[in-house]
């Protein structure tokens, strides 16, 4: 995995500062999700380690899952508004060292409700894709924001095809806090390499706030009431409302699913070790990573010259199609076959919802526009992650992926076409 090319980047789109701050981000992005992704799999391992009873695993493993972005969707549009104000630079910076601190302590955490209170603290100032978006994009025209956040997302693509395998390999060799430790060092370099290295392209300074007072106790109301004010702007248009909720039900499917993938692996398969488990599901992650690296980017051109809407919706199916033909496994290779399917056609969703965003908005509010979009998704996420794992004690591991895959088909009928296509164009 190489960062994208600096001579054909530059001669493309950008000039030398939005070209080196492209490729920094990217590496960081890869650095990061490359340690993101060598834990998050392993949530059931993990919590088992920890002395968590297996009728209560699904649950545990949904709760911790789906707590970071449950809290980042809570502060994304914030953290997003506080961007366009203060600085995007900053908010990358902010994101990265957040991981640092709250992924770090995991290690020393002792019980699962430890652990869940510590991936709260994550997710609460942590979010590093929205602002590094934010930040890349700031140097090149509206037109190129779809190729340029495929761009970056096949970095968290790339980092999540070696994550899964790096941490099998952890796991095995390893004390199980090594599982923590790692990532928040690779997030620790990841914000040295863009303190030092990414440049923030210079915008019209924001509205001023209003004044109600030197206290830090008005400026805080203050710029929390700018930021009301910018969402509820931002929602007042029908084609960002529109892309935001197809996106909230669409992830809400696939997030119902990801943090059980090691136990039904475990159930297609009851005759498997423990390790032999760990490994296939970590080939499972980084087999819809590869494709996905390649995917991204090209779903973002497509998106830029057809219509980002159009691309949810060819998304929101493919997804739906993997997801139920995994309720239908046997085998391992019916997994695997449902990973392709994903990687290669479902991925398309986030370069899609980010590029929907980047239409509809100025670029000196696109931080707020990217933190929405980033809110919907996390929400989502974490919403499916939780009901995911309490709903398994009445559908079963199958019925999970079944339902999830129904939701997400009935998503995309619903919405329709003609209609995302639209909005396209409104």
């Amino acid at each position: 995995m190489s960062p994208p090319s600096s001579k054909s980047i530059s001669d493309e789109l950008g000039g030398p500062a939005a070209t080196r701050t492209l490729i920094v981000c990217w590496i960081a992005n890869f650095v990061t999700a490359l340690g993101m992704m060598s834990f998050l799999p392993f949530f059931p391992s993990h919590l088992r380690s920890l002395g968590v009873e297996e009728g209560s695993l699904p649950m545990w493993a949904g709760l911790c899952v789906g707590a970071a972005p449950l809290a980042a969707a809570l502060m994304g549009p914030i953290w997003g508004a506080l961007g366009d104000r203060f600085g995007r630079k900053m908010m990358v910076l902010r994101s990265l060292l957040g991981i640092f601190v709250f992924v770090g302590l995991m290690a020393f955490a002792r019980t699962p409700l430890q652990i869940l209170i510590l991936r709260l603290g994550q997710g609460v100032f942590s979010g590093f894709l929205p602002p590094s978006i934010t930040l890349v994009t700031m140097g090149y025209p509206t037109g190129q924001t779809g190729r340029i956040s495929g761009i970056l997302q096949s970095a968290m693509a790339g980092g999540s095809v070696l994550g899964p395998l790096f941490g099998s390999a952890l796991i095995l060799a390893f004390p199980s806090h090594f599982m923590f430790a790692t990532p928040a060092l690779l997030a620790g370099m990841a914000a040295i390499l863009v303190g030092v290295f990414a440049s923030e392209a210079s915008l019209p300074p924001a509205a001023p706030l209003a004044k109600v007072g030197r206290s830090l106790t008005g400026m805080v109301v203050s710029v929390l009431g700018d930021i009301w004010t910018r969402l509820l702007e931002l929602m007042s248009r029908p084609r960002m409302r529109l892309g935001l909720a197809f996106l909230f039900v669409a992830q809400f499917g696939i997030g119902a699913t990801n943090p059980q993938l090691e136990l039904f692996v475990g159930y297609v398969e009851p005759l498997w070790s423990p390790g032999k488990v760990q490994q296939h599901t970590a080939y499972l992650y980084s087999v819809l990573a590869v494709i996905g690296l390649f995917a991204m980017p090209a779903w973002g051109r497509y998106g830029d010259r057809n219509g980002h809407g159009k691309v949810l919706v060819i998304a929101a199916v493919s997804a739906g199609v993997g997801l139920c033909v995994s309720g239908f496994a046997w085998a391992f290779w019916v997994l695997l076959v449902s990973r392709v399917i994903l990687g290669a056609l479902g991925t398309g969703m986030g370069p899609a919802a980010f590029g929907l965003a980047a239409g509809v908005t100025e670029r000196e509010e696109r931080g707020a526009a990217n933190g929405a979009v980033f809110s919907a998704r996390a929400f989502a996420m974490a919403m499916g992650s939780i009901c995911g794992g309490a709903l398994i004690t009445i559908l079963g591991l199958r019925g999970i992926y079944w339902v999830s895959g129904a939701l997400l088909l009935i998503a995309a009928v619903t919405a329709g076409p003609r209609h995302v296509a639209r909005s396209d164009r409104s």
